[in-house]
């Protein structure tokens, strides 16, 4: 089959586009998560995910085969991903929604740091300083302020930049015959069953109203899936995947907008420091050349 022509224009579109949705999933996710549990969120909106997942495998006439949905490492990137989506739907509720989002993308800069042992790469002076720059960058968004302590509240949304990092590196070893929608539906199955798991911690009764709500959520998650594989798939990587930061501007408009969040000068200049250094890492990524597998969404 022949592959679709290089456009990075309409990729860098698209990417945006995908940030967008991601962005408005996120601020929905919050919304309902005021008034239910993390867990059963999750729970709920992965069902839904997974049936629209279906039905997508249904449309594209993309077989469902058990030893895809049960290959070892597309189980171990859904627990993953289970970890990163629960400690980023906690966090989003704890801290202002652009602060957790910065925060998450310190996952480039520890994907580049665990690397070094992992895979024998050799880190220059470039990247070892934009390495350093990411994890300054959290601890100014951290540090005391007045009386108060560092916000440990802030480990949450480190935690889901870890879980990310499992994610794309589990990501790599899975065979390349197995689809994206498949690995996905996977990760939403693993993700759900997570979710049920926290029933005997107690779950509430879901307002009729809300129901909609959460379909809308999972069909921005699948829409954003989409709208990536596409741009993915129309250009070069290096070229679009800086646009993935944009999902950052989004959650600081949004916080503003909605939940009157404005970001104090320390979370402006740490968040610098995240996204210059993130940038850093795919610029020399470029440059290098280094063969790695492109890391997904932040969440899905």
């Amino acid at each position: 089959m022949t592959a679709a022509p290089i456009n990075n224009g309409l990729a860098l579109m698209i990417m945006a586009l995908s940030m967008f949705l991601l962005s408005v999933g996120d601020i929905i996710v919050r919304y309902i998560g005021a008034s239910v549990p993390a867990g059963q969120l999750i729970a709920v909106r992965g069902i839904i995910l997974i049936v629209i997942l279906l039905l997508m495998m249904r449309v594209m006439r993309d077989p469902l085969r058990l030893s895809h949905i049960t290959n070892r490492w597309a189980l171990i990137r859904g627990i993953a991903e289970t970890v990163s989506t629960y400690c980023f739907f906690i966090s989003i509720q704890l801290i202002p929604i652009a602060t957790s989002t910065t925060i998450v993308f310190i996952f480039p800069v520890l994907l580049t740091l665990i690397s070094i042992p992992l895979f024998g790469e050799k880190v220059g002076r470039f990247r070892f300083g934009a390495v350093a720059a990411g994890f300054l960058g959290v601890v100014i968004i951290a540090a005391p302020s007045g009386e108060s302590g560092f916000n440990l509240a802030m480990i949450y949304p480190v935690m889901t930049a870890i879980g990310l990092v499992v994610r794309d590196l589990a990501t790599r070893h899975i065979d390349d015959d197995i689809s994206s929608v498949s690995i996905i539906l996977t990760t939403a199955m693993v993700t759900s069953f997570g979710g049920f798991l926290s029933m005997p911690w107690g779950w509430v009764t879901v307002a009729n109203d809300l129901y909609p709500v959460f379909v809308i959520a999972a069909a921005l998650v699948a829409c954003s899936f989409i709208t990536y594989v596409m741009a993915i798939r129309l250009g070069e990587l290096s070229v679009i995947a800086p646009t993935q930061y944009m999902v950052i501007l989004w959650a600081t408009l949004w916080g503003a907008l909605f939940w009157d969040e404005i970001p104090e000068p320390r979370a402006w200049l740490g968040g610098s420091l995240i996204i210059a250094a993130g940038l850093v890492i795919l610029w020399r990524e470029r440059v290098k050349q280094i063969a790695r597998v492109p890391s997904a969404l932040p969440l899905e």
